[in-house]
């Protein structure tokens, strides 16, 4: 094993090989993530002993510990001691003690990539990338192959409903799981096929510009091999040139002309979404998706693409997407407070955001309220614009503080100036900042009518807001 104990640069992606055998013993720092419980899952369902250590309690690290895993609240030196590898997120930095504790001991430290390379290692590989849909794409792909009598590998940036769990460990030689772009450690993942939504500009505090997100998603494309796919989405421009660089079979899907498999006659409901597939152009089966929005349209039209080319029909997928119960924090329902709905969902970048809310409009004859918690210093800062306006479509808007998850706070840039220049777009709109959850509770409990949709948007912690109102209705 070879790894890089002393840190990653995340534009610069280690290509550590990693063997594993069930005779090791694997240290998983801030196990509780939803990238890495779903791989300590794994882990454990394979036999490895596996430990871990979070810096608080959170929601998946009950399963975890059910499973036999030993975790620990907090971390410090000696917290990896017996280990013999480490694996870690690219949120977890050099300075932090079960780091430093193990360079000193010489265990070798590995990125959370190059663990899910070393699990999938000898299976046919399908990732599913971009800058949008990635999750539910993969948890509808996953779907549809276990509701045929396929029996993949699955790995999900989220918690699928249908699989209980954000991972699934299969008896086939096939795994689907999620890239993410956000250090580029998706170009560790060849050669495999791919599925590619969109490629917007994002993380530009590790791209700097959409040209270098670009060029990464160019290397991406380029992994796939002859005997392989590339699922992408019809509408990007960028993205039709990008498919130049795949070896294998191009597919484009979406919502217009080009598309090989697209949709027709679409109808939003309040919890779902009715279409037809059309393939080359001929009309095909007729599905009803249990989650909202076109951009579930879209999403499930990826799945069906990917699907097609692993064997599976149209009108087979269409049936198992049928039973397909989202993934948690997409437009999930968490409650009431009177005959208020209250939804929570994971939207943090503009077109998430604005997606969202048109969903909601689209589905819902109610007034919404919508409260968002901005997800990084950074991202706020470079769409600070697109979240106004894409923010100005509720009816009520209440802006909390800033998650600043792996970043230090950045001076001129703040939740309130987003509330400023929402309130410049809507004048007429009640638009409120409160940094404190408990206030916003208060308000919302407040000002709720019967007939309202409360929406709690952000990929931080504004769930738990969501989950208070809930408990008191």
């Amino acid at each position: 094993t070879t790894g890089n104990s002393s840190g990653e640069n995340p534009l610069m992606p280690s290509q550590a090989k990693v063997k594993l055998d069930t005779g090791q013993h694997i240290h998983l720092i801030g196990i509780g993530g939803v990238g890495m419980s779903g791989l300590a899952g794994m882990l454990a369902e394979k036999g490895f002993a596996v430990s871990g250590s979070d810096t608080r309690e959170g929601p998946r690290l009950a399963p975890l510990r059910q499973l036999g895993i030993e975790v620990a609240i907090g971390q410090t030196r000696d917290g990896a001691a017996g280990a013999d590898l480490i694996f870690r997120s690219t949120a977890i930095k050099d300075d932090n003690p079960e780091v430093e504790g193990a360079r000193e001991r010489g265990i070798p430290i590995l990125h959370r990539s190059d663990l899910l390379v070393a699990l999938v290692e000898d299976d046919r590989k399908v990732a599913v990338g971009g800058t949008h849909g990635k999750t539910t794409t993969t948890a509808m792909l996953g779907t549809i192959l276990l509701g045929c009598g396929r029996d993949p590998t699955i790995i999900i940036g989220g918690e699928a409903h249908n699989l209980g769990a954000n991972y699934h460990c299969g008896t086939e030689p096939l795994a689907v799981f999620e890239a993410c772009e956000s250090d580029l450690s998706f170009l560790k993942y060849g050669p495999c096929s791919e599925v590619i939504s969109t490629v917007e500009a994002d993380h530009l505090d590790i791209y700097k510009d959409f040209e270098s997100l670009c060029d990464a998603f160019r290397r991406f494309v380029a992994l796939v091999p002859s005997d392989g796919f590339l699922v992408y989405g019809a509408s990007s421009q960028v993205l039709a040139e990008m498919a130049e660089d795949a070896a294998g079979a191009k597919i484009p899907f979406g919502l217009n002309s080009e598309a090989v498999i697209g949709a027709d006659s679409v109808v939003t409901e309040e919890f779902g979404v009715k279409f037809e597939v059309v393939v080359n152009g001929e009309p095909g089966p007729r599905i009803a998706l249990q989650v909202p929005g076109e951009h579930n349209v879209v999403n499930a039209l990826a799945a069906i693409s990917a699907a097609r080319e692993l064997g599976v029909s149209v009108e087979d997928a269409a049936r198992a997407l049928g039973e397909f119960r989202g993934v948690r924090r997409r437009f999930e329902l968490i409650g009431r407070l009177g005959g208020a709905l209250i939804v929570d969902d994971y939207a943090h970048h503009p077109t998430e955001v604005a997606a969202t809310l048109t969903a909601a409009r689209k589905g819902w004859d109610r007034r919404i309220v919508a409260t968002f918690q901005p997800h990084l210093y950074s991202r706020t800062r470079d769409f600070m614009e697109g979240f106004a306006d894409a923010l100005a479509q509720a009816d009520v808007i209440v802006i909390n503080e800033i998650y600043a998850a792996r970043e230090e706070p950045m001076e001129g840039v703040s939740a309130s100036q987003l509330a400023d220049a929402i309130r410049a777009r809507a004048p007429d709109k009640q638009v409120e900042y409160l940094p404190d959850k408990a206030a916003i509770v208060e308000l919302l409990r407040r000002i709720a009518q019967p007939d309202d949709l409360i929406l709690t948007l952000g990929a931080g912690d504004i769930r738990e807001v969501a989950e208070q109102l809930a408990a008191q209705g």
